[in-house]
């Protein structure tokens, strides 16, 4: 399993990837055996695994020089400028704020690392960027237990996908896109327990995202065959006119964790996700409930099946975080910078960074984890004046 991983979002669990893109068709084909071995070398170096924050000495208490704190503040925002998707993006506001928190250290001799972490942490957050986070060697210690299939005893990986029915309306609840806690298999499973259903209301409140890939498992039901999905572009994409192409999904076998869209992305810089051109669309009506919880993969989600019209969409605006990232080792042991590598755009071309999807018929008890949001809606859905004359 590669040690790097692809962030669809920061906030919950996030979906693998490599943070070292590398083509090998971009290879010299002449290349000598020493030149394969530096190259296997410095990807290694690069790749960043559990043992990359459980080996970190570094505490939150260590007392560190303004310099030394100065040093750290470069490497994040230099790593940023490194690997950010589009080199202007918000340039000059990143500069900007590299200078306040410089500035900012210069006012103190002495810094603990806590503080000085929290410092950047609060002036990352001001770039208005999702996707964008530091990772300390606690928070990547929980995260990656996860990523690696680990976990601290008495901890599971629990499925996201379930499954209820409430009259002729079934509800399938997803809560996250993220691979393992999400497959094909064990959504399958819980689409079957709503066979009988005659209405299907998709419950994607507080999903937080996790591989794109993994939507098409779903969306193909409510959308039907040979799709758009979604696009998505890389800073290298940014020169290339014509995407490819991929329709369909990667099975549970060969993507276990996410690893077979790992090989795809690192070899494809502009990519159109289309759903398979024998997808069956279920002649049911769907109905789908977001709150402004639902973000990265679960924005693209609503608004691919937006821009299609083909289903309602019930809640509130969901987040607008739909940027796709990855993790990088920070100089410092035990930390890593977790920034936005790719944009991803609509199926019409719309922009939902910053921006969510907005709902056809809002539900102002879903913000926030509204606990009267699932009846509303369920009231809502069977007084739906459209679905009566279905």
């Amino acid at each position: 399993m590669h040690k790097a991983v692809k962030f669809l979002l920061f906030m919950t669990l996030l979906s693998l990837t490599s943070c070292l893109s590398f083509n090998s068709s971009e290879l010299d084909k002449t290349s000598s055996a020493k030149t394969a071995s530096e190259i296997s070398k410095t990807k290694q170096e690069e790749d960043i695994s559990l043992a990359w924050f459980t080996s970190s000495t570094l505490k939150s208490t260590d007392i560190v020089s303004a310099s030394q704190a100065k040093s750290f503040i470069h490497d994040v925002y230099q790593t940023l400028d490194k690997k950010i998707f589009d080199p202007a993006f918000k340039k000059e506001e990143r500069k900007q704020h590299l200078e306040e928190l410089i500035t900012q250290v210069n006012q103190k001799p002495n810094w603990s690392r806590s503080q000085i972490t929290q410092l950047v942490k609060n002036q990352l957050q001001k770039l208005s960027i999702s996707h964008v986070k530091i990772l300390d060697p606690i928070e990547g210690e929980k995260l990656f237990r996860v990523f690696e299939q680990k976990p601290l005893p008495g901890d599971q990986v629990k499925s996201a996908v379930s499954a209820q029915m409430r009259g002729e309306v079934g509800i399938l609840q997803v809560k996250s896109f993220f691979i393992p806690k999400i497959t094909k298999a064990k959504l399958d499973r819980a689409k079957a327990q709503l066979s009988q259903a005659k209405i299907i209301l998709l419950d994607l409140r507080g999903n937080g995202g996790g591989a794109g890939s993994s939507i098409s498992y779903l969306i193909e039901d409510i959308i039907g065959p040979d799709k758009v999905i979604s696009r998505q572009i890389t800073r290298e994409g940014l020169q290339i006119n014509e995407p490819y192409i991929f329709r369909g999904y990667f099975d549970d076998a060969i993507n276990a964790q996410g690893e077979a869209e790992i090989e795809f992305e690192k070899e494809h810089a502009y990519v159109e996700w289309r759903t398979r051109s024998q997808a069956k669309k279920d002649p049911r009506p769907y109905y789908i409930l977001v709150d402004n919880q639902c973000g990265s993969a679960c924005d693209g989600f609503a608004a691919a099946v937006k821009d299609h019209e083909a289903a309602k969409i019930l809640g509130v605006r969901t987040m607008g975080a739909l940027f796709g990232a990855e993790a990088f080792k920070l100089q410092s042991q035990g930390f890593a910078l977790i920034a936005p590598v790719f944009q991803v755009i609509s199926p019409k071309g719309n922009i939902i960074e910053g921006v969510g999807v907005e709902p056809d018929i809002e539900i102002p008890e879903c913000a926030d984890g509204g606990s009267q949001c699932l009846e509303k809606a369920i009231k809502i859905l069977k007084n739906d004046s459209s679905l009566q004359k279905r």
